[in-house]
């Protein structure tokens, strides 16, 4: 199903108020003004905080039922005080996922959440209000489970797929169609002829659903990324989005992605009369539809229907965290209607995430990549929806002052989405004595700065550049499949570099020699030279990656690339003022002024780079790929020399024609052109069976793409 609206319950509102979060209800006599907007705008800063993090960073720090009562709790003040209304309120806003490396595309007809609700009580109330809305008993609903996944919009034309769209912000998605193409679940030609005249007779047809990820396949998909030394995915449903995000059309192929329909917008479906015709329809039509769907009739129907998903929950091929009810008889929902948020039609009913008792063994001060200092529990292993859990992310220490969670502390953890572990309670009652509020420390434990909590911002920071732990995070982050895309430099052998003291930054990694590194623990000759030559492949990466991979605060892939195709010269961007920086798409003031402090702070490994040969690649001009292209969509290697043409320009004359040039050789490449002297890269192609082709093929397939 769509994703729940992460706002208030609006089927439900006006029905009742939610209890705050301590119990309190909000009392005009209690609080004078300036405490009051105090606390208003404390409230604000944390759902604003959370919106980005589920949205953009597909992150869970809090339940959607905290989040539902954090908002309910601000509504209620904005309620009671209008003075203290703003028009920045989160409570004005709907969550967005969209993405500034997607072009967008208005959505037919908007796609709206459903409300959420987590009690039976706000089931009753749901059913009541349509009786009320309706003046009689609105007869059979459909449960149906509620996938965590992310939800698409695709549209036909004349029974042809078209185009496809992200949910956005519920007006406007991004257009992935390239992307949903490589699901096989996703019809290219409808099966009209099995379907419903209306539906025969449509010029433009839309089908919506959830896009996901079985359990079984993410299992298997995360262990793949840990033996290559890539992060994991938190959870299925972060992998989905971050696939459906990726720019590479043949690696989103490579994800095992699929799709449930569940409605259809474009004819409007009041044209089927039922909502179980209408999966009954996108059955014929093609499309798979989630076998769980069951008609009922009646609260007591409901409520079983419910129990027996709630049971099987755990043995499902998908992630689900709730239900869907949905009025049947289609033909009443433009009577019943919308709120501005959601439809009066349909209720998410969420499930309660599964607990386990524990204790807190001891809190441990983790450090990330730019310096954020982040709380991590240790906990007493716990078996928890099937796996052990020792370890849970506190965030940061204003949610540790929220919970009030203290080393040897009984707690209650769950899963957020049924993956990551959390602490959401702690039984006072089991409190020792002796335990006392946890602080994180005053100083780094790496290298003993004093930590900074910057104005603004929950984190606490260490801004000590010669940081140990920064600068091993640095290299990994540099080595990464977005940055350098150097095979063979994960966390394991960073550690070893820095241990065994070859490195002490990341310029010293481009001096590296193998005879170096066949010292190290597990490096043979083969391994240490593929390592070498990797490391200096990757000087030839776009300039895109090359300055996504110095890890500039607030600039991720998306605005580096919009950064190196404003500029396309390194050189140019060194010497930019942050006003010429906000002349960059999607730039704004933050973004920029971070670029000029980055560049300037760490000028010393900057110039360092550039003596090795780093930034020295330009962005070339946009141009448009020949349909003739045989390059279109491969990943290709180059190795060896070629005597017609430099490896630069031979690089450039790919990516010009559709073409990806990688560093290294693996099972994902799709190419390898061997010229004089091919060593490694051309062993490890035939050991993988990879097609290989010499300088004479290569010009061959240039004359192609050029005819």
């Amino acid at each position: 199903m769509a994703p729940p609206l992460r706002l208030w319950h609006p089927v439900l509102h006006g029905a009742r108020v939610l209890p705050l979060l301590s119990g309190e209800t909000v009392n005009q006599s209690s609080k004078d003004m300036d405490a009051l907007r105090r606390e208003v705008e404390s409230l604000r800063a944390r759902i604003s905080r959370y919106d980005r993090l589920y949205y953009k960073e597909g992150k869970n720090e809090i339940s959607d039922r905290e989040y539902d009562e954090l908002v309910e709790k601000l509504l209620a003040y904005e309620r009671d005080y209008p003075e203290l209304r703003s028009e920045d309120s989160p409570t004005m806003k709907v969550g967005s996922d969209r993405s500034e490396n997607f072009p967008s595309l208005q959505h037919s007809v908007p796609m709206i959440s459903l409300a959420n609700s987590y009690e039976r009580s706000e089931v009753e109330a749901f059913h009541e209000r349509i009786v009320k809305i309706l003046g009689e008993d609105p007869g059979a609903y459909t449960v149906e489970p509620k996938i965590d996944g992310v939800a698409a919009a695709l549209r036909y034309q004349e029974g042809v797929f078209s185009v496809g769209l992200t949910r956005g912000d519920g007006r406007t998605g991004d257009v992935i169609t390239d992307n949903l193409r490589t699901l096989q679940d996703i019809p290219t030609h409808l099966r009209l002829s099995r379907t419903p005249k209306v539906l025969q007779q449509a010029h433009e047809l839309e089908v919506r659903g959830e896009v996901y990820m079985p359990l079984s396949d993410f299992q298997r998909f995360n262990a793949e990324r840990e033996e290559a030394e890539l992060s994991a995915f938190a959870n299925p449903r972060n992998a989905t989005a971050g696939s459906l995000k990726t720019l590479d059309v043949k690696e989103v192929a490579r994800r095992p992605l699929h799709f449930w329909a569940y409605s259809i917008a474009v004819p409007h479906p009041r044209n089927l009369e039922s909502h179980f015709l209408e999966l009954e329809a996108l059955k014929a039509l093609g499309f798979k539809v989630t076998p769980q769907v069951v008609r009922v009739n009646g609260l007591s129907q409901i409520f079983s229907a419910l129990d027996a998903l709630e049971r099987q929950r755990h043995s499902l091929e998908f992630q689900i965290d709730g239900a869907v009810i949905k009025l049947d008889d289609t033909r009443y929902w433009d009577e019943l209607g919308s709120t501005a948020k959601s439809p009066r039609y349909a209720l998410a009913f969420k499930f309660a995430a599964e607990r386990a008792e524990t204790v807190v063994e001891s809190i441990e001060a983790s450090l990330g990549r730019t310096g954020v200092v982040t709380p991590v529990a240790n906990l007493t292993p716990v078996n928890l929806s099937g796996s052990i859990v020792s370890r849970a992310t506190l965030h940061n220490q204003d949610e540790i002052d929220r919970k009030d969670i203290r080393v040897k502390d009984t707690v209650w953890i769950e899963k957020g989405g049924d993956i990551i572990p959390k602490v959401v309670e702690v039984v006072l009652s089991k409190r020792p004595s002796s335990s006392r509020p946890y602080r994180l420390p005053r100083n780094c434990p790496s290298c003993g700065e004093e930590l900074l909590r910057l104005e603004g911002e929950v984190a606490v920071r260490c801004t000590n550049r010669n940081c140990p732990a920064q600068r091993r995070r640095s290299l990994q982050h540099w080595a990464s499949r977005d940055g350098m895309d150097i095979e063979g430099l994960g966390e394991s052998t960073v550690e070893l570099l820095f241990e065994h003291e070859l490195i002490e930054s990341i310029s010293e990694l481009y001096d590296l020699k193998a005879e170096q590194l066949v010292e190290l623990p597990g490096f043979a000759e083969k391994s240490a030279h593929n390592l070498v030559e990797a490391i200096g492949a990757s000087k030839e990466r776009p300039l895109a990656h090359q300055l996504y991979a110095l890890g500039i605060r607030h600039v991720g892939i998306g605005a580096a690339r919009q950064l190196a195709k404003k500029m396309r010269n390194f050189a140019v961007i060194r010497s930019a003022s942050e006003e010429d920086l906000l002349e960059v798409e999607d730039f704004g003031p933050i973004m920029a002024e971070s670029v000029v402090a980055e560049l300037k702070t760490n000028k010393k490994l900057i110039d360092a780079l550039v003596e090795r040969g780093l930034f020295a690649t330009e962005e070339t001009a946009a141009e448009e790929v020949p349909e003739n292209s045989p390059f279109v969509k491969l990943s290709i290697v180059l190795t060896g020399t070629l005597s017609s043409m430099e490896r630069r320009a031979a690089k450039a004359k790919i990516e010009s024609l559709g073409g990806r040039v990688v560093s290294s050789v693996s099972k994902n490449t799709d190419l390898v052109v061997a010229g004089d002297r091919a060593g490694s890269k051309r062993t490890r192609a035939e050991e993988l069976g990879i097609r290989i082709i010499d300088e004479n093929e290569f010009l061959h397939m240039l004359g192609e793409a050029g005819a």
